[in-house]
């Protein structure tokens, strides 16, 4: 799409996509608004050149953290249909080949997950609590009743 055609399309108020989209004067730069979250440096929403990339808003918003899983991130995208999209960056950065990564749309939201492994830790350190208060209350009945 051309940058004019788009700029027509912002002043439409019934196109959904249409709120999801800033125009920035001067070189005529349309930018788009797409939001990430998860396990990712700088998690919120962030405004984007039209035509960019994936890679391109995870290294804007600080890249992963180190427990997050590149190999399954989802891209909830609502426009023209709803869809979701699971991209696997951890091929990028194994063959260095850009064609798997997608493009990003107006309004998409980016979620990176966590790894198995800090699930696991978590849920280990919430069974870790329960047992240690166990510990804890069985000391005090057994001082109690003696």
């Amino acid at each position: 799409m051309t940058t004019f055609f788009l700029f027509l399309l912002i002043g439409q108020a019934d196109i959904p996509s249409a709120k999801y989209y800033t125009f920035l004067g001067g070189r005529g730069e349309l930018q788009m608004k797409v939001s990430i979250w998860g396990e990712i440096g700088s998690p919120g929403m962030y405004s984007i050149p039209e035509g960019s990339d994936l890679l391109l808003l995870v290294t804007l918003a600080g890249g992963p953290t180190k427990d997050a899983s590149v190999s399954n991130i989802r891209i909830v995208r609502s426009f023209p249909e709803p869809e979701v999209i699971y991209v696997d960056l951890g091929q990028f950065f194994r063959t260095g080949k850009r064609d798997k990564i997608p493009g990003l749309s107006p309004g998409d939201m980016i979620f990176v997950q966590e790894t198995r492994y800090r699930t696991f830790m978590e849920i280990m350190g919430v069974v870790s609590e329960i047992f240690y208060t166990a510990g804890f209350l069985y000391v005090i009945y057994t001082t109690i009743t003696r």
